[in-house]
């Protein structure tokens, strides 16, 4: 009986041109190096398992995943689990890690499936789970491959009669979800009317803001801006910018002065004084 296959990586490729890649220098421009290393803490540890990492669910994910990447980096550099959390979550906003598969608690992309199967093209390693590359590499244009217990897919057909009064009940709890949609994030209106279009936004772009995501992203928004006029201006740069975060409003200088008006010459009194002073001059070389 021969060895088993080992599915986890002992190294990985890295491309010359790695820091090139927009993607990577989107979470450089937001997160600087401490992002970039996180990035790298987590593929690495996709890279041991083999081409994804697997977490019972999201609520597991983001319980373990930013302790154990604490944990690497040291607490002197990064404490916070919620941005260590927030980076990952961006990661997948701009196609780092693959966004579905990440609320599902599983990290992968099309990229790290294809620097994995170059690596093991000569391995006969089992590839059939959370798959979103074909054999020849190319991005499946279904949903990613899962195997799919039988048993948990199996309907009971007295389950699907539904009566009237579970019908209204669902219709009321739609109405309260409502409801509760419309009343906002935020005390102030302005800021809940800017804040609900760049969600809309976001979801056009196809990168829809998640239910955790969206915490990070009101606490954040909390964190930068102090009143509300900033904040509102903060979501109108994040909207016109395209950006997935939000960044604080710089305060233009006020009383700002140019070359040309700091100082205000009264230039006939100029010329009188020098010609006073010239007056002098020629007075003091007649009298030596």
């Amino acid at each position: 009986m021969g060895r088993p296959i080992k599915a986890g990586l002992s190294y990985f490729p890295k491309d010359v041109d790695y820091y090139e890649d927009f993607k990577i220098m989107d979470l450089m421009n937001e997160y600087g190096p401490l992002g970039q290393t996180i990035y790298d803490i987590v593929i690495s540890m996709v890279y041991r398992e083999g081409y994804f990492l697997e977490f019972k669910n999201f609520e597991q994910l983001k319980k373990n995943l930013p302790v154990k990447i604490i944990k690497t980096i040291g607490n002197r550099w990064v404490n916070k689990k919620d941005f260590v959390l927030q980076v990952i979550l961006s990661c997948a906003d701009i196609g780092l890690f693959d966004h579905d598969l990440l609320m599902q608690g599983v990290i992968t992309s099309v990229g790290i499936q294809r620097r994995y199967d170059t690596v093991t093209v000569r391995n006969k390693v089992q590839k059939t789970r959370y798959r979103l590359i074909d054999e020849k590499g190319q991005p499946l244009l279904n949903e990613p491959l899962k195997p799919i217990n039988v048993t948990e897919t199996s309907v009971n057909v007295t389950e699907t009669n539904i009566n009237d009064t579970e019908i209204q009940q669902k219709k009321i709890k739609v109405n309260k979800s409502k409801e509760k949609k419309n009343i906002g994030f935020f005390a102030n209106h302005d800021l809940n009317v800017a804040f609900d279009e760049y969600l809309k936004l976001r979801e056009e772009k196809g990168k829809p803001v998640a239910g955790y995501q969206l915490k990070i992203l009101i606490d954040r928004l909390n964190q930068i801006a102090d009143t509300d006029e900033d904040r509102i201006q903060a979501v109108k740069n994040a909207i016109a910018g395209d950006w997935s975060n939000f960044y604080p409003v710089k305060k233009e200088q006020q009383n700002k002065k140019t070359f040309n008006d700091q100082r205000q010459y009264d230039y006939q009194a100029l010329e009188r004084q020098l010609i006073e002073n010239r007056d002098k001059r020629r007075k003091q070389q007649n009298e030596s």
